[in-house]
């Protein structure tokens, strides 16, 4: 059995398929596609107007022929803070109903966290620890222990929305750095039991924490999987100085390794760098976990199949 599971990001629309093992209950991921949209770039005012609902639905109409074309069995649509926080959420999902016949499932930011989690869990064994999926529009934390979430909340700190919020031009200037830095405190203060919690690294999934493993590991000339990649927060900071330093080059260096995130990248990090500093963490280690496969287990199969 096939099933695809489509996530409508902030920044991106991405399709994974899975082959499900019935009898040991395992899915395989076999196909992984996507669709740079940055769906905030055209957010006004809380408001998706007509030029970005016609890029989502240019988006969606690819994503489907492309399940069609692999015959998956089942394909389930999903969106986050993309279309959670539009005043014209209805009037999005009712036109995209009506144009592809697709039916978008908006999960609130309760359910966010917990797929988050149940993706995160699928890769990690330790018991207790600290989680983040920092996307473009938002950022879900949470900590779990043996029994699962302890605490969880989450932030409008993503890396398009700090970017598109307090960036002029191509990368941050000193006074724009200050303002995302003093920006995302104030988000994280909202819900202090955050801080200072004192674990030794932040597990991170998300385009954001990937795309930042990349980037080091080229800078540094290594090679390998990104998954379980491990960035120390004084690392983040020589990344930014380097970039800075090589200043063209650096944004050649960016558009050559993650050229879909040559804006979003360094905001991005600094949310990271910020959120490690706020919580105690020294290291950021990348999941290859996501909230798709939360959503899988928990949403799809659970319901329909299992």
């Amino acid at each position: 059995m096939k099933i695809g599971v489509v996530d409508i990001g902030s920044n991106t629309v991405r399709i994974v398929v899975y082959k499900i093992d019935d009898e040991r209950k395992k899915a395989e991921e076999t196909i992984n596609e996507r669709q740079f949209i940055g769906l905030i770039e055209y957010v006004e005012n809380g408001v998706l107007p007509y030029e970005g609902i016609i890029k989502l639905t240019e988006a969606l109409t690819a994503i489907k022929e492309l399940s069609e074309a692999i015959k998956c069995d089942g394909v389930f649509w999903f969106a986050t803070a993309s279309l959670r926080n539009l005043k014209n959420e209805r009037d999005v999902i009712f036109k995209i109903k009506n144009e592809l016949d697709i039916d978008i499932d908006i999960i609130s930011s309760e359910e966010e966290v917990f797929f988050d989690y149940v993706g995160m869990k699928t890769y990690i064994k330790e018991k207790k620890g600290i989680g983040l999926d920092l996307g473009g529009g938002s950022g879900q934390m949470f900590s779990f222990s043996e029994k699962g979430i302890v605490n969880s909340d989450s932030f409008k700190i993503g890396s398009l929305i700090t970017y598109k919020n307090f960036v002029g031009g191509l990368l941050p200037k000193k006074k724009e750095i200050k303002k995302i830095k003093e920006y995302v405190k104030e988000e994280l203060l909202r819900n202090k039991d955050f801080k200072d919690m004192g674990y030794e690294k932040l597990y991170a999934i998300g385009g954001t924490a990937r795309a930042g493993a990349k980037l080091h590991r080229s800078l540094v000339g290594g090679e390998g999987n990104i998954s379980d990649y491990q960035l120390t927060v004084s690392q983040i900071d020589e990344i930014i100085k380097t970039i800075y330093k090589m200043d063209v080059k650096g944004v050649s260096f960016i558009c050559h390794i993650i050229p879909e995130r040559v804006y979003t990248i360094i905001p991005g990090l600094i949310v990271l760098r910020t959120i490690c500093r706020y919580i105690g963490s020294e290291k950021i280690q990348t999941i290859k976990g996501s909230v798709r496969e939360g959503y899988l287990w928990e949403r799809i199969l659970k319901k329909n199949f299992l």
